[in-house]
């Protein structure tokens, strides 16, 4: 891990005049990282993954340098939405826009307003202490109170034109004030043939009788690798609706964590990974119960073909004492090839006798019954395949009412599933 080494201290060479306190909390979490160095099989909860590759390639921080010229078609761009505009680590404000209503901040300007969301989280998850020491992009967006946005914000995050291995460690954070609402979509994209990584973490808090709306696309390069962390905390009466959707990167792990801070708090968490050739995804969810008369709901899906493999790990936390709890938690996975791996661990921890709440995984191919029925209908094999999966898929992109997003989420399905058939 000697290239770290050398990024982070020219990192700090780069931003010599840089806020001290942020300066000693990159310190901090720099050597919290080297403590633990990188997780390996023996972590129960990373288990399943192998990141041994970031200890043999050799990533390099992206500098201004790295900036390439701005495309005159954005790739991703969903019409009729505000957007946020970063590519290869850097901030496009003068390509940006935001409504009324919505202040768009630098770390330096978020971090004197709010310095908690920053606090260093336990050593069980060492990539965020590298966010921590090394964050180079992002930016924070504050919803003022009572403030109802119509039009969703989306956030572009490109990576294009890369001449090396390039790492970024992008920080976003979502401040809804209370009795507001909006929508973000969170954008991830790859064009390059270079290897890269992205070590990403997200923050939402959600004030009291807030209404969050957060929809997470990570469509990276094939060569990528792409690591995540995303933090949703409920006040008081607070609602969250989250889509988290991937279908890009070589190596693929999202840590989600909710907590409810507050009392009657509503959280509907749905995912859909869509894996092929050797790619892996993994992710780890823990929805922790705190508080009374909290309601979440988890459904998770997978679609693995070739020899690609994934992981779901989810936990749901009920703490003792809470009253009037309602969880439940869902996976189901759909393998298209035989060599396709699964690896699935639903979990509940529950301390509390007045709780409704459930779970369970399921994992299989496509049902040969269903098929014949659809072929005896007069379909082809690839429109009945087609229309199997599309149907399975369905039930995570429900929650989505714009109709723009909704139709933008359609199409990758569907040019994916075409890519699948075709190279089968």
């Amino acid at each position: 891990m000697n290239y770290l080494n050398q990024q982070f201290n020219s990192l700090l060479n780069y931003w010599p005049d840089e806020d001290k306190n942020i300066r000693s909390l990159r310190s901090n979490a720099f050597n919290q990282f080297n403590e633990s160095g990188f997780p390996t099989k023996k972590w129960e909860e990373w288990q399943f993954t192998n990141f041994s590759k970031f200890k043999n390639n050799q990533f390099r921080l992206s500098s201004a340098d790295d900036l390439p010229s701005i495309p005159k078609s954005i790739p991703g761009l969903i019409p009729n939405l505000d957007f946020i505009f970063i590519i290869n680590g850097h901030y496009q404000s003068q390509l940006s826009s935001s409504p009324s209503g919505v202040r768009v901040s630098t770390h330096l300007e978020d971090y004197n307003t709010d310095q908690n969301i920053y606090t260093l989280e336990s050593k069980q998850n060492p990539f965020q202490s590298l966010n921590v020491a090394m964050m180079n992009s992002g930016v924070s967006i504050h919803i003022d109170p009572n403030q109802i946005i119509e039009k969703p914000i989306q956030v572009i995050y490109l990576m294009t034109e890369l001449s090396e291995p390039l790492m970024n460690h992008p920080r976003f954070h979502y401040h809804l004030g209370e009795n507001s609402q909006a929508t973000i979509i969170e954008h991830y994209i790859g064009i390059s043939d270079q290897p890269y990584f992205v070590n990403s973490v997200s923050h939402a808090t959600i004030g009291v009788n807030a209404s969050f709306n957060h929809i997470r696309i990570q469509e990276e390069t094939k060569s990528a690798n792409h690591i995540a962390s995303t933090h949703y905390q409920l006040d008081t009466d607070a609602r969250l609706k989250s889509t988290h959707f991937s279908m890009g990167a070589e190596l693929f792990r999202h840590d989600i964590k909710l907590s409810f801070n507050g009392n009657g708090g509503e959280a509907m968490l749905n995912g859909l990974c869509l894996t092929e050739n050797q790619q892996h995804h993994d992710q780890n969810v823990t929805v922790d119960h705190q508080n009374d008369s909290c309601h979440s709901h988890q459904l998770f899906k997978y679609i693995l073909g070739d020899k690609s493999s994934g992981v779901f790990n989810g936990k749901v936390i009920v703490r003792g004492k809470t009253k009037l709890t309602d969880a439940d938690q869902s996976n189901k996975n759909l393998l298209l090839s035989p060599a396709a791996l699964m690896n699935a661990n639903p979990q509940l921890e529950i301390y509390s006798e007045d709780v409704k709440c459930s779970h369970g995984s399921t994992t299989g191919q496509i049902d040969p019954e269903a098929l014949f029925y659809m072929r005896s209908r007069g379909l082809s094999q690839q429109k009945a395949t087609e229309l199997i999966i599309g149907g399975f898929a369905k039930e995570i992109l429900e929650p989505i009412l714009d109709e723009n997003i909704s139709k933008t989420m359609n199409q990758k399905i569907h040019q994916w599933l075409m890519g699948v058939q075709k190279d089968g």
